[in-house]
């Protein structure tokens, strides 16, 4: 009788499972990219409506060639210190690679940052293929994290301290412009009809209420606290490397520091050739910023986000032309995507599967 109980309960096959974990992977990551590709449409759709199409197309015409191919250079001076930060990084981890393939990998990252429609960055594509090269693949992607945190920090770093040196004492320029919130006149120019919204609201609820009817949450409480446990104990041993190393964090600090100031330098040069009506210090303010903004997974590679807050920013807050910025922060992108073309190069040759010698 027991026998017969038992044998009438539904079998699990589990070489389903597998499967059905990875169709749910999918659909969230698809449903991620499809929203951030939304948002990317929905900031540069505001954007175009703000400005002057003659006008940027005009403005164009302004910039020499010369300022434009020295922001590239610069920004691909800036990925192989970037490069180089990580290496430096890694050695303290105990993780010996070359320096060149640190660099070319670095280049590769940047370009799925910029180029690939996902919502896999180039941090991951970094920490991907690093893995492939040493035995210590979690310390390794660890490091990334490491690295890219420092990155930020500098960023942050740049940003607070350009605007406590040179703008907090500008108070006027605030007061003038605070009247007018940009997103408060957009919205007032284009009325919304309120059955948008609940539309909206009832296909979110939708969307909530299928993913979570099909999610095991007991399950997937369980796994995440296994994988945070584990990341905790190495991200702890990273941390002990780098407490023992500050000079090693003051370098990286330093060098993304350097970095970034060399960038916006040529940013405003362009802002200069332009005849953008801000002093630099506001470069050193907004563009840091943006940046920080912009690492966000709000649309893909913050197209959108980061020519929009940089408009605003300049407007609001250095009374420029809105379509010279616009202009400005085109230049930026194009830069970027330029600049990130090493990258491809090396994808293709498959520069990045190649098993140098430890050096």
């Amino acid at each position: 009788m027991v026998f017969t109980r038992y044998s009438t309960r539904k079998q699990v096959n589990f070489e389903e499972l597998p499967l059905a974990v990875e169709q749910k992977k999918s659909i969230k990551k698809s449903l991620s990219l499809l929203i951030r590709i939304a948002v990317a449409i929905l900031a540069c759709w505001i954007l175009y409506k703000e400005i002057n199409p003659d006008q940027v197309a005009q403005a164009f015409t302004r910039l020499q060639i010369s300022t434009l191919l020295f922001a590239i250079l610069c920004f691909c001076i800036g990925l192989c210190l970037i490069g180089f930060r990580w290496w430096v990084f890694m050695r303290a981890q105990k993780i010996y690679v070359p320096l060149f393939l640190a660099v070319k990998l670095t280049f590769l990252g940047q370009f799925f940052t910029n180029f690939m429609p996902s919502a896999v960055g180039g941090d991951l594509v970094r920490a991907w293929y690093i893995s492939k090269h040493t035995d210590k693949k979690l310390q390794a992607a660890i490091g990334v994290a490491a690295d890219r945190f420092m990155g930020l920090a500098g960023t942050m770093i740049l940003a607070f301290s350009s605007y406590m040196l040179f703008m907090r004492g500008e108070e006027g320029v605030f007061q003038v412009n605070r009247k007018e919130n940009p997103l408060k006149t957009f919205f007032q120019e284009h009325q919304i009809p309120g059955y948008w919204f609940l539309i909206g609201g009832i296909v979110l609820l939708g969307i909530i209420f299928l993913l979570t009817k099909k999610f095991d949450l007991k399950s997937f409480s369980k796994k995440l606290k296994d994988i945070i446990v584990h990341l905790f104990q190495q991200a702890h041993k990273v941390f002990i490397i780098y407490i023992h190393h500050p000079l090693i964090l003051l370098f990286g600090l330093t060098i993304s520091i350097f970095m970034q100031m060399l960038i916006i330098f040529s940013f405003w040069l362009i802002g200069r050739d332009l005849d953008i009506v801000a002093p630099i210090q506001y470069y050193f303010v907004f563009f840091p910023m943006m940046w920080v903004i912009g690492s966000l997974p709000l649309s893909i590679a913050g197209i959108g986000i980061l020519e929009g807050g940089l408009v605003i920013l300049f407007v609001q807050f250095a009374g420029a032309s809105g379509d010279l910025v616009a202009v400005l922060a085109l230049c930026q992108r194009l830069a970027w995507f330029i600049g990130s073309l090493p990258g491809m190069v090396i994808h293709l040759a498959g520069a990045h599967h190649h098993k140098d010698s430890e050096c």
